[in-house]
């Protein structure tokens, strides 16, 4: 599906992240998030440069086609290029106002229990507690997140739910150690592109 399609109102989703790379985590996190929430379609945006980390090992051109490949078919997920193109720094509340504006309707925004804990911490977080439907899923084993859902109350707006997803503690910088200690990653990489990122991430040795 394009980003230039009519889509005014429609129910949508916005799942960002660094994807460097990305991996078979990200897919299933997407599909609970469609299936759970009925979303129309869900944006997967990769950041160009990510606030909250030093540095991105791989390219954004290179992470964008990883994931256009990794989620080949998928009618409902749309790879989008708009934080490549915005420039600066990626930040979460530029991103849903842009596409607020877009679509006519607020994001359903997902983001990973570790980033709900830190979300004071994001830039203009209570602005955009407002202006997006957050949805969490977990990271972590026997946690919880009441104590700090409380403590956003008086800021959200529009609600904070917990996606019912599995547990994944898979992570990309786990995937880029396990490269570079020469271990496999079978099965947790997109077959499509697991040949290009295990030798993009070896040459960084």
């Amino acid at each position: 599906m394009g980003e230039s399609m009519n889509t005014w109102n429609k129910k949508y989703g916005i799942f960002g992240g660094s994807f460097d790379p990305v991996h078979n985590g990200h897919r299933i996190i997407a599909s609970y998030a469609l299936d759970a929430l009925g979303l129309d379609f869900l944006y997967v945006i990769p950041a160009l440069n990510p606030p909250h980390k030093n540095s991105v090992n791989a390219p954004f051109e290179k992470r964008f086609s990883w994931l256009q490949r990794s989620f080949s078919g998928e009618k409902r997920i749309v790879i989008s290029s708009y934080e490549g193109k915005k420039r600066g720094i990626s930040y979460t509340i530029d991103t849903v106002k842009h596409y607020t504006e877009v679509h006519g309707t607020a994001p359903y925004l997902i983001i990973g229990e570790d980033s709900l804990r830190n979300i004071t911490s994001w830039y203009k977080y209570q602005e955009l507690l407002k202006e997006a439907f957050i949805v969490v899923y977990p990271r972590f084993k026997r946690t919880t997140i009441k104590q700090v859902l409380r403590s956003l109350e008086p800021y959200e707006k529009k609600g904070i739910v917990v996606l019912n997803a599995p547990l994944i503690e898979l992570s990309a910088t786990e995937i880029r150690q396990r490269i570079r200690m020469q271990k496999s990653i079978m099965g947790m990489v997109p077959e499509s592109i697991v040949a290009e990122v295990k030798a993009f991430y070896e040459k960084e040795l």
